[in-house]
């Protein structure tokens, strides 16, 4: 019985632990939140302002996990967040959930001939918990 006890007390807090958001840097902004669409539509608007984001990860760097990318529309462009090599590392485990991140819009330059993607620069990430 005290065996039982104890695995279902174990089972619980991991339980609660699991559900506790991933955080990096400062606190995120969510009382402003900026729609992606809304920045890819007309970027010129949003470069080099700090806004908040909100959506799906969609993929995480497997190098540094310096990077990841937000779901976009099929016909837009890529829209990651992306900080230098250690400032923040992102957990591969975050595809599939919720990101918040509050920083910049800067241009994600895509190669010659090829039209520019955006991404922000944050300084507040949260990603949700399971």
């Amino acid at each position: 019985m005290r065996l039982i006890t104890t695995a279902l007390s174990l089972l619980l807090a991991s339980a609660v632990i699991a559900a506790e958001p991933v955080t990096f840097g400062d606190t995120v902004n969510k009382q402003q939140i900026t729609a992606v669409a809304s920045i890819l539509a007309k970027p010129a608007a949003y470069l080099e302002q700090q806004v908040t984001v909100v959506g799906e990860v969609t993929g995480v760097c497997t190098k540094q996990q310096c990077w990841m990318t937000l779901a976009t529309a099929e016909n837009e462009p890529r829209f990651r967040i992306k900080v230098r090599d250690g400032d923040m590392v992102f957990p591969l485990s975050a595809k599939g959930k919720t990101a918040y991140a509050t920083g910049t819009v800067k241009v994600w330059p895509q190669g010659e001939g090829k039209p520019d993607a955006y991404q922000l620069v944050p300084t507040a990430v949260e990603i949700a918990g399971e």
